[in-house]
């Protein structure tokens, strides 16, 4: 598994590019972003369906870091997770339903997601 990314060329939503990112090697930092879910589609996956993409995070701003920038999470900060096997929906740790939330800061580590709850000092 690797981590997809499209990107709108010239903010056509028709024409983008895809590119992939090891998650082991790369960590991406999404800046306001949005947990998006074709819920038909997931709760057919969740009864049984062959799996297919359902989920995904639409984000105003990407920033791609290597290993050596890592951001680590806080503790305020929390896990959100999509397995339609599981839950047709985006939740959180507590199993709360996060379809469709919106968040400053949505950052990967490995195969896994967390919210940004605080700001964190960045070096330009």
């Amino acid at each position: 598994m690797k981590w997809q990314v499209k990107t709108l060329v010239n903010g056509d939503p028709t024409n983008y590019s895809v590119q992939y990112f090891e998650p082991e090697e790369y960590q991406l930092a999404m800046f306001d972003a949005k947990l998006r879910v074709q819920l038909g589609t997931s709760k057919k996956i969740h009864e049984g369906a062959c799996k297919t993409v359902c989920a995904w995070v639409e984000c105003e701003n990407l920033q791609i870091l290597g290993t050596a920038d890592w951001v680590k999470p806080n503790v305020s900060d929390f896990y959100v997770r999509f397995n339609p096997r599981h839950n047709p929906n985006w939740v959180d740790e507590g199993h709360n339903i996060m379809n469709d939330e919106e968040y400053s800061l949505v950052v990967t580590q490995d195969r896994s997601l967390f919210v940004v709850t605080e700001h964190y000092e960045c070096d330009e």
